[in-house]
């Protein structure tokens, strides 16, 4: 009976300790901005010659939208904010060679982008960056042969991951 009532006052005084503000330390509930409801993305701009990668990471920003965030993606009509992409480039660098036959061993699919994230009320920017870049790295040569679209999946992942994170922490 004195262990349960204890553990319920400690529990109290845990809970009381925690504020609703994310910027003074640990918060019960979202740390999301409660006005931003719904996302609007469009596909990305591509303004490279890889013309499938565009397509594989607005399909991945939306499913990382919807699968980590409180937000909804709608039409841009609807929306309270707007998610622009643009990629700018995707190269393919080599990692390591076979002493013995000289072939690529691994390779890296780079890819680099521009981001803006903004309120369509008001036209402001909440947050975006400029050149932001990833790597998905692959391995071409046998016994693997692994096909180019592991790397690129795997860099567009990345990033998709990676552009999420940057617009949670924009609180």
């Amino acid at each position: 009976m004195k262990l349960s009532a204890m553990g319920s006052i400690v529990l109290l005084f845990l809970l009381a300790a925690c504020g609703s503000d994310a910027s003074k330390g640990w918060v019960l509930g979202s740390t999301y901005d409660s006005d931003i409801k719904t996302i609007a993305i469009p596909v990305v701009q591509n303004a490279t010659y890889d013309r499938e990668v565009g397509y594989l990471l607005t399909n991945a920003l939306i499913r990382e939208v919807e699968t980590r965030t409180p937000w909804r993606v709608v039409d841009e009509t609807v929306a309270d904010t707007l998610l622009e992409v643009s990629i700018q480039k995707v190269d393919l660098k080599q990692l390591s060679q076979s002493r013995l036959t000289q072939l690529d061993q691994e390779m890296a699919v780079q890819l680099t982008v521009d981001w803006n994230w903004e309120r369509l009320d008001n036209n402001t920017t909440i947050t975006g960056w400029d050149g932001m870049g990833t790597s998905g790295m692959f391995f071409p040569s046998n016994p693997l042969g692994e096909p180019i679209e592991l790397g690129r999946l795997e860099s567009v992942q990345m990033m998709a991951r990676a552009i999420v994170d940057r617009m949670a922490e924009s609180w």
